[in-house]
């Protein structure tokens, strides 16, 4: 039986929120974000990344605004991939955007909502421009790309969703081999996660993100599927293989690289969380990834995130397996 999140859990997290609204001190350089920028941000996260959102409630506030200020900008850079309407003009609002990345290691820097808040979180924590820089080149790079095995996937995971954690890092004052590698893993099993759940939309639109040596293996007919899109046999059993993957780096993560990483690190490392728990509903399901409750929204993600902040781990007895 699924736990029911308590309101008490619901109201302390809200409470954690508004309680540190007071903006601490800083020694780093002038800041820039007003409070309408960092709301903005705040919002942008909230309503399409909304379980790194509830992530970030666990971080104190510095921390926080510095997290919604680098996934707002992820936001923002999906959507050009997402929403343009051709590749030549996505390639022109990713140059626009790789301006303003150049400029916010400036005295000058490029002047929107998103940009301020991130703008304020370098000052502060002097999060690398590496990370910035990274995930817009993967964004880019994703526009013409198809994913040949599943080390490419790991790779597209390693540099696309771990540096939106690496800044988080950062910004907890955390610069640790053990966390870095704890934020690789995790970034991984990311990309697993949203490459499986978004497969009902893409192969309605006669398109399939998972590597094409797990279709060959698993002899998916995506002919067949694209013409009548459901799930099959074959690709439930290729969807097992993928997602294991991704569900046991996490277990990797909690057993070598959490125990061995900062305890300041923790906040950022509860990104695992939500993959952790969409996978393992995905199991529920059969590996079947047009289960119409794996396109709902869970509300033990909050509960989940709770209870690993307070035992430090997310470790259980093994789930994917059959």
């Amino acid at each position: 039986m699924h736990k029911v999140v308590p309101r008490s859990l619901c109201i302390h997290a809200a409470r954690r929120f508004l309680t540190s609204s007071r903006r601490p001190p800083t020694s780093s350089g002038t800041l820039l974000a007003q409070p309408s920028d960092i709301e903005y941000c705040r919002q942008l996260v909230l309503k399409n990344d909304y379980d790194n959102y509830l992530v970030s409630l666990f971080s104190p506030r510095p921390a926080r605004e510095a997290a919604w200020g680098v996934r707002a900008l992820n936001v923002e850079l999906v959507n050009v991939g997402e929403k343009t309407s051709s590749q030549a003009a996505a390639q022109m609002r990713y140059g626009y955007w790789r301006d303003i990345i150049a400029s916010l290691y400036s005295p000058d820097p490029v002047q929107t909502p998103v940009s301020r808040v991130v703008y304020d979180a370098i000052q502060r924590f002097g999060i690398s421009k590496t990370w910035l820089r990274r995930l817009l080149s993967e964004r880019e790079k994703i526009l013409a790309s198809t994913f040949a095995t599943v080390g490419d996937v790991e790779k597209y995971g390693e540099r696309a969703y771990a540096c939106l954690i690496h800044p988080h890092l950062e910004a907890l004052g955390v610069r640790d081999m053990h966390a870095d590698n704890a934020a690789r893993a995790i970034g991984i099993s990311t990309a697993v996660m949203n490459f499986t759940r978004s497969l009902p939309l893409l192969l309605a639109q006669g398109r399939c993100d998972l590597p094409r040596d797990i279709i060959e293996k698993h002899k998916v007919d995506l002919d067949d599927i694209y013409a009548h899109p459901r799930s099959t046999p074959a690709l439930q059993e290729a969807v097992y293989e993928f997602s294991t993957l991704g569900y046991t780096r996490l277990c990797g993560v909690a057993e070598l690289y959490v125990p061995n990483s900062p305890k300041a690190a923790f906040p950022a490392l509860l990104a695992a969380i939500p993959v952790k728990e969409w996978l393992e509903r995905l199991e529920k399901a059969g590996f079947n990834v047009f289960d119409r409750k794996l396109q709902q929204r869970s509300f033990r993600v909050l509960w989940q995130l709770w209870r690993a902040s307070r035992k430090g781990t997310w470790l259980e007895s093994s789930n994917l397996n059959r």
